[in-house]
Formats: structure tokens, sequence, C-alpha cells
């Protein structure tokens, strides 16, 4: 299981979710699910592209997903930090996709 320390939207739109481990290498290879998820080892976050059709609770969920295919559990808890998120947002994250 992987704690997601910080999910934030930088200021060109991308959603970020750094680790609180800081990740693992092998986490570059994301890339090859093809599903626009990248890992950035300098942010040590995973990384969605910026806004086009979909919402940041959209591409939250989207990153889990993919990041589950590839054996990584990212899960939040009381310490995760949300910077730039609107409430509403930050809800429609914490819903779980898969009830």
């Amino acid at each position: 299981m992987e704690l997601i320390e910080r999910v934030e939207v930088l200021e060109n739109g991308q959603l970020i979710l750094v680790l609180a481990s800081g990740g693992n290498s092998s986490y570059q290879y994301i890339y090859r699910e093809a599903a626009e998820v990248k890992w950035d080892s300098n942010l040590k976050a995973f990384t969605s592209p910026p806004p086009r059709e979909w919402s940041h609770s959209d591409w939250f969920h989207h990153i889990l997903k993919v990041a589950k295919n590839c054996n990584i559990n990212l899960a939040t808890n009381n310490q995760t930090t949300w910077v730039n998120i609107p409430t509403d947002v930050k809800n429609g994250m914490l819903v779980d996709k898969n009830t």
C-alpha cells in the first residue's frame, strides 16, 4: 500500500498524487499502460496530463485504477493534504468508484 501524502492541482492544471514513501524507481514504467498516467521522479508523484474532457476527480480515479493494474495500491488517509482542490472536487475524489 502506498500512502498518498498530497493531492494537488498545479498551475498548469495537472493533477499530481505525491507519495509519502517517495515512490519506487519501477513506477516509471506505468507509462506502458498507455493511459496517460506518468511517474515524475522529481515530484515523487503520479501525474495526469493537463485537463481536457475529464475532470480532476475523473483523473484521480483513473490514476488509482491504472496504478492498481500495475500492482500499486494507492490510498489517502486523514494526513493526506489537498492543495488547490475545492471541497466538492475532493469529495468526488473520495467516493469509492468500485462500489
